[in-house]
């Protein structure tokens, strides 16, 4: 899987969840980082990083 395409697809898992009561979601992609804002004040962030890649057989 493409690294790039990773990211993308954990920004959408983040965005589209309910059960989280997300304010904002700020992205930095030349440091592969998320920062998220939550409605109660609470600020957190998401680093993605590759750890290795596998040769599929």
């Amino acid at each position: 899987m493409d690294f790039n395409y990773f990211k993308d697809k954990i920004f959408e898992l983040i965005n589209e969840t309910d059960s989280i009561d997300i304010a904002d979601i700020h992205t930095d992609d030349r440091n592969n980082t998320f920062t998220v804002s939550l409605h109660d004040g609470s600020t957190f962030e998401l680093e993605c990083r590759q750890a290795g890649y596998r040769h599929h057989i």
